[in-house]
């Protein structure tokens, strides 16, 4: 069983300097890695003038963070693929791998807000889903062709690698052509991690699970739960049981996205996360609808729903790992047993505050985590 810790660079309001939202980060991504948490994350947002996560360039604030650990495992999820030259990204991830000696993982997304996509690459805009894919899938595939072809070449409606004006003076013969033209290039360095670092897409629908498991990308998701989980992850494996060559380094279930914060009581948990998770759910129910959040069944019309406290509604539907210690505990074995969960992302509540945080990691350590690992034999 693997637990990490998702970290938002937050800033809520833009009111603390970013060097101080820097040093917090060092910090928690320290304190994790000495009390043996397995994984630490971030994610890539741009033009965060409200401080939700202001965290542009997750490749270089890893290079900075993984310094300052020895064993845990470095996460970015994601990296919104079509932002990126692909040969650029191959080229900054093979270096943090290397910095990492090895320890990084990378998800990969098309993107969520608008926004960021159409100011980066307008193209990319998944207003056209069709197009939108069919860059990703693009992407995905030169990033591990770079990986993996020496020398390298692309040639297609968006690409021509090498440019045909490509000079080289002194270039070796396996570059070049008779005529001394460059007709590949070599991409340096290599990732650590033979193959490259393992790949993850971060989805909560069908097709998104679906479109992983042909991709060959393990899968993070964050609202699907109960029997809607056990949907998405039935059709990954059965599109995984299509393929005709296995890959055995992909995991058969997602690793799933929970609100999480530890404290002495539940009491003390719920007084510290209600006001937080009301103001959770209001927005999502803007912008998606209760019906994320439902078990499979539900209706979001139903009165008992629609009128339920946001923390008891998100709580019984698996959605939170907030109280203490044993109650955090008895969640995630139940939640592993029933789901067959192997792998959790925990993002943190209250998560600009570090006595707050600061407290639940340790107690996740200490108190939490043995329990399930004891109860699980994992």
């Amino acid at each position: 069983m693997r637990v990490d810790i998702l970290h938002s660079f937050s800033n809520k309001g833009n009111v603390r300097p970013w060097r101080d939202v820097l040093n917090q980060a060092r910090r928690r991504i320290k304190l994790a890695d000495e009390l043996g948490i397995d994984g630490f994350w971030l994610g890539e947002h741009h033009f965060d003038h409200a401080g939700i996560d202001q965290s542009p360039n997750p490749a270089m604030l890893m290079a900075d963070l993984a310094g300052r650990t020895s064993r845990i495992r470095i996460g970015i999820a994601a990296i919104i693929l079509p932002l990126w030259h692909p040969l650029r990204l191959a080229e900054d991830l093979a270096m943090l791998d290397h910095m990492t000696d090895g320890r990084l993982d990378v998800a990969l997304s098309r993107g969520i807000l608008q926004a960021e996509i159409i100011n980066l690459n307008a193209e990319a805009d998944r207003a056209d889903d069709e197009r939108s894919k069919e860059i990703f899938a693009e992407r995905l595939d030169m990033l591990r062709a770079a990986w993996s072809r020496d020398p390298f070449s692309w040639t297609s409606e968006r690409f021509r690698i090498p440019h045909p004006e490509t000079k080289w003076p002194g270039a070796g013969e396996m570059y070049t052509d008779d005529d001394g033209r460059v007709t590949g290039l070599s991409i340096v360095p290599r990732p650590a991690q033979p193959g490259g670092p393992p790949l993850f897409s971060v989805t909560d629908t069908v097709g998104g699970f679906v479109d992983a498991a042909r991709q060959g990308l393990n899968v993070i998701t964050w609202f699907p739960t109960g029997r809607v989980l056990d949907g998405r992850n039935a059709a990954y494996q059965e599109e995984l049981d299509r393929a005709e060559q296995p890959n055995p380094a992909l995991a058969r279930s997602s690793a799933i996205l929970r609100g999480c914060l530890v404290a002495p009581t539940d009491s003390e948990a719920r007084e510290l996360t209600e006001a937080q998770i009301d103001e959770n759910v209001a927005f999502i129910d803007r912008v998606r609808g209760r019906q994320v959040w439902l078990d499979q069944g539900e209706d979001p019309d139903d009165p008992g729903v629609r009128e339920q406290q946001p923390f008891d509604l998100l709580f019984e539907r698996d959605h939170l790992l907030i109280g203490s210690p044993d109650t955090v505990a008895d969640k995630m074995i139940q939640i592993a047993r029933h789901r067959n969960v192997e792998h959790w992302l925990l993002s943190p509540y209250r998560d600009e505050e570090d006595v707050h945080v600061d407290r639940s990691l340790r107690l996740l350590a200490t108190d939490v985590l043995p329990k399930v690992r004891a109860a699980l034999g994992r």
